[in-house]
């Protein structure tokens, strides 16, 4: 169960791992730093957030305490010298005097500030102090953050928050009109409560907690119906291990095993507000399931006090349901230990996670001109099945083909430009369809494509290495890398007790690396393998492995 009591223990370990990352040499110029990989930068400001934190709460081992006075201050200073002159830090892996990184930073310290500022009042000199010093550094980065801009699409919602933060302890500060422009562009959420990004793993916490700290400060609550309808969806992306679908994400965080930790503050911030015992479920599924995630875990507490006390009764959450999601294009199935995705806009189109058992991606391709990778452009259907299609795509034209003299010279400076121009024999863009049905105990996907004959195709499922495979006549370990080819009959693929049957098999080639399609160098992949015209179902089963049948019960 999520709670203050025990968010407090990770706090004070935080700190004293926290600690023994700062300088404090008087004679090293990184004097008040934070290392991380041997490098100091502007991501190690927010590291005073903690400090700040364990200084300010109640029950915290660093209650009080002057050595965090000490190395708050230290910290301050060494910020002023490693800062732009613009107000704003590096993020030195990647982005120079960047104005949404010291967006994070600023959201990281404000709470702290407005608290230390509540503290010093009620006669608490240290916090004063704290205040004062991280006061700042908040102030200073303001004129950066209004004129920098930002890069990704959560950015704008991260420097929404900072502002509305740093003008609400610095009213005297220019600028505040920016603020409206961000949020004229409206939040880039769909019907179905997808950011743009679909960063599952990541930027929808981000999104979500930015987004309420800003309805707060800014008194719009309409700009928490968002993070509602993102945090709903949320959990219907989870698996029964609480990890999450990141096969949809666009950013880094894709294909990516993570639990979404980073989502229970927002959970539990919605919960209270509005008594939603379901939301409060979710904080506490995620919490047990990986503590962590502090300081942001406490950021309702330090803002809330009354919130430390929790009377909020518990919804039973649903772990059996089949949810389609038409504006994103996504079918989400989950049966107790097993769910699915199926998804448009991917080329993984389909996945199935039982347990341990992890059917990462049913890819199709075919080896045609190079562009025959499947990805649908279009999705329907509804809770009992959904059908995809891809229509075929070309590289320059709207489908493959060869191109024509142009009867001028060409050299390699206009080769590009010249390409368009030319006139294109065209064939036909290869389309492809697939529907998927759920049947009992598991999935039908019927695969099709009449465009083109001859075409040599493939139908390929990538599991997470670690199980074995059982075929009719013999077994196969599980590596990474390495490739079977499922002639004929099923094949289950094992992971303990967890369980997945994939057949029947095909053969047509003998390509262990089909030319257009995507390798997977880091999963165990078995192929389908045939030459259109294409009319083929796959049976994809699941349940428990029984070692005296060997066979799925």
């Amino acid at each position: 169960m999520f709670t203050y009591e025990k968010c407090l223990p990770l706090l004070d370990r935080a700190v004293e791992n926290l600690l023994t990352r700062q300088v404090v040499d008087a004679s090293d110029e990184r004097l008040g730093g934070f290392i991380a990989e041997g490098l100091e930068g502007g991501q190690g400001v927010s590291s005073l957030s903690t400090l700040g934190y364990a200084y300010l709460l109640d029950g915290s081992a660093w209650q009080g305490s002057d050595e965090l006075v000490d190395r708050i201050k230290l910290g301050a200073a060494w910020s002023r010298r490693v800062r732009r002159p613009t107000g704003c830090y590096d993020l030195v892996t990647t982005n120079f005097d960047s104005s949404p990184d010291t967006g994070f930073i600023v959201n990281a310290l404000s709470p702290v500030v407005k608290v230390a500022r509540q503290a010093a009042k009620n006669g608490d000199s240290g916090a004063g102090v704290i205040a004062e010093e991280i006061g700042e550094i908040i102030q200073a980065a303001v004129p950066g953050m209004v004129a920098g801009g930002f890069h990704t699409p959560n950015h704008r919602w991260v420097l929404v928050s900072a502002l509305s933060q740093a003008f609400d302890l610095f009213p005297d500060l220019e600028g505040k009109e920016i603020i409206d422009t961000y949020l004229d562009e409206t939040v880039d959420i769909n019907a179905d409560g997808e950011y743009i990004e679909r960063s599952t793993g990541v930027y929808n916490a981000i999104c979500n907690r930015f987004l309420r700290i800003a309805a707060d400060r800014l008194d719009r609550p309409e700009l928490l119906e968002p993070v509602r309808k993102n945090l709903t969806l949320s959990y219907y992306l989870l698996h029964a291990d609480g990890s999450v679908v990141t096969s949809i994400s666009s950013r880094q965080d894709r294909g990516q095993k993570t639990i979404p930790t980073g989502l229970v503050d927002s959970y539990y911030a919605l919960a209270r507000r509005d008594g939603s015992g379901f939301f409060a479920a979710c904080a506490d599924w995620l919490f047990d399931l990986n503590p962590g995630g502090v300081p942001w875990a406490m950021h309702p507490f330090l803002e809330h006090p009354e919130w430390r006390d929790d009377d909020l009764d518990r919804e039973p959450l649903p772990d059996s349901y089949s949810n389609v999601y038409p504006v994103s294009g996504m079918w989400r199935v989950r049966r107790d230990r097993a769910s699915a995705t199926t998804a448009k806009g991917i080329t993984a189109p389909f996945s199935l996670t039982v347990g341990a058992a992890e059917l990462t991606a049913v890819k199709v391709c075919a080896s045609y001109f190079a562009v025959a990778q499947f990805k649908a452009s279009s999705f329907e259907g509804d809770e009992m099945g959904v059908s995809l299609k891809d229509l075929g795509r070309g590289s320059v034209h709207d489908s493959p083909g060869y191109y024509q003299p142009v009867g001028t010279p060409v050299t390699p400076e206009t080769w590009g430009a010249v390409r368009g121009r030319r006139d294109h024999y065209a064939l036909p863009p290869f389309e492809m369809d697939i529907r998927i049905d759920e049947v009992d105990g598991g999935f039908d996907l019927k695969v099709s494509s009449d465009v083109y004959d001859k075409v040599p195709f493939q139908i390929a499922c990538d599991f997470v290495p670690g199980g074995e495979l059982d075929l009719d006549s013999g077994v196969v370990q599980g590596r990474a890398g390495e490739v079977a080819l499922l002639k004929s009959g099923y094949a289950i693929y094992h992971v303990g007790g967890d369980a997945i049957s994939i057949g029947p098999g095909t053969y047509g080639h003998r390509t262990w690396q089909m030319r257009g399609s995507e390798a997977a160098p880091g999963l165990f992949r078995v192929l389908l393998t045939s030459v259109t015209p294409v009319e083929q179902t796959v049976e994809i089963r699941y349940g428990r492995w029984s070692v005296a049948t060997e066979s799925i019960v």
